[in-house]
């Protein structure tokens, strides 16, 4: 398998059908092995067991064991594993809880009980993304995971109070951009997929806008304006999310000076580095590492 293969697909998972309005699941494999893919219902993922990379809409950052994270409708996303995961350890697994609710059944299940406008803004700004932080995670998990033993009106009971405390929490971080809308199609599929190989291969060294755009068979100007409709994003911006968000990984995983970081992560230039570094996390190098140093 290719990790990196990224074509945006729509994916049916039928709970219309059912006339349910939620369904769980637990996903126990050696790796992540979705494609990059959006669908219409809402979903709410649990990660136990597992590290790598995720594309949410039109953010990427790496997650790691205990993110909980609720997209909204349409939102396309995929959880990537990282490298160690595809060499047949016996030690690594990829384990998540997953729940997909069908909005309309949801609202309408909903109706009468006076709570229409959080439900609402909710479900509205879950569209970008939204990952859970703070005291309240440890009580929605606990919820999450009450819905995969319980059976009847007990699980009812759980669903109802998960999703209450889900659209009341204040501590949680939006992903993608206030603007983002979801901009896939079917006929980008084959160029986009073909392009995030090669990015997400090689973005740790330089890539001129003169081979990437030969890639996608198009001049520069036209890769320039094609790429940003798609990831509402430039292609210089995407590349260096990328890096910055590799450079936070190295951070946290072990000290190495920041200079060294910088040249890892693919910068050829430190002011750049820092420059960049601000701009993404809103803090410069030498500040996250103290903030790592806090926390741990």
């Amino acid at each position: 398998m290719n990790k990196h293969s990224m074509k945006p697909i729509q994916a049916i998972l039928g709970i219309n059908s059912a006339n349910k309005v939620f369904l769980t699941k637990e996903i126990v494999q050696p790796y992540y092995s979705t494609q990059f893919h959006f669908h219409h219902e809402c979903q709410l993922t649990y990660i136990v067991e597992s590290s790598g990379q995720r594309i949410i809409g039109n953010n990427i950052e790496y997650f790691e064991p205990g993110e909980l994270v609720f997209l909204g409708s349409e939102v396309p996303h995929v959880w990537y594993n990282n490298e160690e995961y595809f060499q047949g350890s016996e030690h690594l697994r990829a384990q998540s809880l997953a729940m997909y609710i069908n909005p309309e059944q949801l609202v309408d299940s909903l109706e009468g009980f006076g709570c229409r406008n959080v439900l609402d803004h909710w479900l509205t700004i879950s569209r970008r993304g939204i990952i859970y932080t703070g005291a309240i995670k440890t009580e929605l998990i606990d919820l999450f995971k009450s819905l995969f033993y319980q059976e009847g009106m007990a699980k009812l009971i759980t669903f109802l109070k998960l999703v209450d405390r889900l659209m009341h929490a204040t501590d949680y971080r939006l992903l993608s951009s206030p603007d983002y809308v979801n901009s896939y199609s079917e006929n980008d599929q084959q160029r986009m997929e073909r392009l995030f190989q090669f990015i997400f291969a090689n973005f740790r060294r330089d890539i001129s806008l003169d081979e990437i755009s030969s890639l996608a068979n198009m001049n520069e100007f036209s890769f320039c304006r094609y790429f940003k409709s798609r990831t509402q994003k430039s292609f210089t911006q995407f590349v260096n999310d990328l890096r910055i968000g590799y450079a936070c990984k190295m951070m946290q995983e072990r000290y190495n000076p920041i200079e060294s970081v910088a040249y890892e992560s693919g910068f050829n230039n430190i002011t750049h580095f820092n420059r960049q570094f601000k701009r993404i996390k809103g803090v410069t190098p030498r500040d996250y590492r103290k903030q790592l140093k806090t926390f741990s």
